[in-house]
């Protein structure tokens, strides 16, 4: 009998409703619902994540935020929850596609003919930006952390992830997670953050990110915050060397109808620190009605 396998989901996470939303190409989405408050929100909160970003990221934010709103976890195409109907529309994923798959989504789930507010992270608001700029939904209002309109990724990525087949990522990853629980991060002293990198490293499709790798490599989008007319409030995060403060302002002095504001790091911007943003914001939202 084989060894079992570690579950790595967070507690919160197994509360979740699973929804599968299919696209128009026969692309399967996954959504997790977590429809825990007893007395909700008239919001609900329809979250973004970024690029392959796994659950751990964002569990301390839906478990203070599920116990006052019904909070839509939004996994986009390139994640491992996928299911496609075949190899080729795997191979298909683009940022346009992802945009679109929103737009369905939306659809399916009648949130348009609801209150809600959007956030979004890092590609998760390039995808959205796409999405709004073509009026494809009408959110009450966004808060966008840290969001990309400029890649930076240098050849290497998307050329490796281009000649390395799918296949040769199994016998690879028992390699992984040793080097992650004893040399990257100390396993015993850090479950979370080890949980989070293997999962990562788990989830992670080369099939179904090879294509978007590879026009992130040239991607910028500095045309489509003008368009952009929701509310929005940006998240910048000063000393996170990921997400660039400059372009988030850039981006908000683009964008017609925004504030911004500096949480400082990462850290806050996806904890406690957003929540309270989110709270302000929507007594704002409020007032201008």
């Amino acid at each position: 009998m084989g060894r079992k396998k570690e579950d790595l989901r967070a507690e919160i996470e197994k509360k979740a409703k699973e929804i599968y939303c299919e696209m128009s190409d026969g692309m399967k989405v996954r959504v997790l619902d977590f429809d825990l408050a007893e007395k909700p929100n008239k919001y609900t909160i329809f979250l973004i994540p970024g690029f392959v970003t796994v659950f751990l990221s964002w569990e301390i934010l839906v478990e203070i935020l599920s116990k006052d709103f019904r909070v839509l976890y939004f996994e986009s195409r390139e994640k491992s929850s996928s299911i496609a109907p075949n190899r080729k529309v795997e191979r298909r994923t683009t940022i346009r596609k992802m945009a679109h798959d929103i737009k369905e989504t939306i659809e399916q789930l009648e949130l348009d003919k609801q209150d809600y507010i959007a956030i979004c992270s890092s590609v998760g608001c390039t995808i959205l930006y796409e999405a709004l700029s073509e009026k494809w939904l009408k959110p009450n209002g966004m808060v966008a952390v840290g969001p990309t309109i400029e890649y930076h990724i240098k050849f290497i990525a998307p050329f490796l992830i281009t000649i390395v087949p799918h296949f040769m990522k199994i016998p690879f990853m028992p390699l992984f997670r040793w080097f992650m629980g004893r040399v990257h991060v100390d396993k015993k002293e850090h479950p979370k953050q080890y949980a989070k990198y293997v999962r990562a490293g788990e989830e992670a499709h080369l099939r179904k990110i090879r294509r978007v790798l590879r026009q992130m490599y040239r991607y910028k989008c500095w045309h489509l915050p003008p368009k952009v007319e929701t509310k929005t409030l940006l998240i910048g995060a000063s000393t996170d060397r990921v997400h660039a403060t400059d372009e988030c302002i850039r981006t908000h002095e683009l964008m017609p109808n925004s504030s911004y504001i500096d949480l400082g790091d990462n850290i806050a911007a996806h904890t406690q620190p957003l929540a309270d943003a989110l709270y302000d914001f929507i007594k704002e939202l409020d007032q201008e009605k």
